[in-house]
C-alpha cells in the first residue's frame, strides 16, 4: 500500500486511458490510500470503464468519502466493477461514496 500514490499520480497522466482494470487484491491498502487512489483515478477524464478488485485490504470507512468522489469526477464512466469484499468498511460512509459514484451520469453497470 506505500507505493499506491506514486502509482496513481503515474496512471493520473495517462489523460485518453479509457478502460482500466486493477487487481489489487491484499496489498494491505488502507482507508488512507485509498482516498488518495480515488483522487488519481478521477485525473482520468476519458475513463469509460474502471473494474477495481480491492478484496482482502485494510480499508475502513475513512477517506471512503473521497475514493467515491474521485471515481465520480471520471463523466464518462459507463461501467464500474468494484470489489471492496472483506474489508473494515462500515456503514456509516457508505453514504458519501455514493453521492460520490452517484456523480457518474453515464453509468450503467
Amino acid at each position: 500500500g506505500e507505493k499506491l500514490g506514486e502509482f496513481v499520480q503515474g496512471i493520473g497522466r495517462c489523460q485518453q486511458l479509457s478502460s482500466l482494470a486493477l487487481d489489487l487484491n491484499s496489498n494491505q491498502i488502507t482507508g488512507e490510500k485509498l482516498g488518495e487512489f480515488g483522487q488519481g483515478i478521477g485525473r482520468l477524464q476519458q475513463l469509460s470503464s474502471l473494474t477495481l478488485n480491492l478484496p482482502y485490504n485494510k480499508m475502513t470507512g475513512e477517506k471512503l468519502g473521497e475514493f467515491g468522489q474521485g471515481i465520480g469526477r471520471c463523466q464518462q464512466l459507463s461501467s464500474l466493477t468494484l470489489d471492496l469484499r472483506c474489508n473494515q468498511i462500515t456503514g456509516e460512509k457508505l453514504g458519501e461514496f455514493g453521492q460520490g459514484i452517484g456523480r457518474c451520469q453515464q453509468l450503467s453497470s
